[in-house]
């Protein structure tokens, strides 16, 4: 009886001092979050995007594989999570996949899928166009003149620059600028700039437990359930101690 009672003693004092070290962990991290979060504002946390690519795979954001775009004089036209950018800044919205971008009469014509988005020189939104680009259009082909080339499933079209004017056409010695990958930093500023974590966003999920993807009751019970086992084991070997 001796032997079962100092078993018992052995394995509940070798688990209570398991559970009571993981519960200081969660303490511990529960009361730095806790004064982070008071002071998010203060120091900007609040408005400062997670950029660990790790960190943003517990959250499903994925942002594997290269920013393709088109170079300006000294920009760059892109498109990235559904928005149209003119280097870093968001200037409309683009639906994948974008297509090309050509300058015509000192305008850039962007083609994101089925829309067609005019730009000053300079990157500003003049229109979306909607309605002019044909079924089936493939990608921008280059310039002809005043005329945007246009390739399609049955051919080539062109497009005129100023009064909008689709007709099918004979295309002679055009080229099309070839999207080529952004560089690194402009790709890292786009990728930050697109979704929501926040340092903030972070510090909470840690500090409610959110971060393990388990639901909030089934996490504070089993926070609950440790706790108990950790003041009944205390409880049976402080007395077994007394005795």
């Amino acid at each position: 009886m001796g032997n079962f009672k100092r078993s018992v003693r052995l394995f509940l004092l070798r688990w209570h001092r398991r559970i009571g070290f993981i519960l200081s962990l969660f303490v511990i991290l529960i009361a730095i979050t806790g004064i982070a979060i008071n002071h998010t504002h203060r120091f900007g946390l609040d408005t400062k995007p997670i950029t660990s690519p790790w960190i943003l795979s517990w959250y499903g954001i994925d942002f594997a594989g290269e920013i393709m775009g088109y170079a300006t004089e000294e920009s760059w036209i892109s498109a990235f999570q559904g928005k149209l950018y003119w280097d870093g800044e968001s200037i409309g919205y683009c639906s994948k996949p974008l297509k090309g971008a050509e300058m015509v009469s000192g305008l850039w014509f962007v083609l994101c899928d089925t829309s067609l988005t005019v730009l000053t020189r300079d990157g500003e939104l003049i229109e979306t166009l909607d309605s002019v680009v044909p079924d089936g259009t493939s990608a921008l082909s280059g310039v002809q003149g005043d005329w945007l080339v246009i390739a399609t499933d049955t051919g080539m079209q062109t497009l005129h620059s100023d009064t909008l004017e689709l007709k099918p056409g004979i295309v002679i010695n055009t080229t099309a600028r070839i999207a080529t990958p952004l560089p690194s930093s402009l790709q890292a500023e786009l990728k930050f700039k697109s979704h929501s974590i926040t340092v903030e966003r972070l510090l909470l999920d840690l500090h409610s437990g959110r971060i393990l993807q388990l639901p909030g009751a089934l996490f504070n019970d089993l926070v609950a359930l440790a706790m108990i086992l950790l003041a009944l084991s205390g409880g049976w070997l402080w007395l077994q101690r007394k005795r």
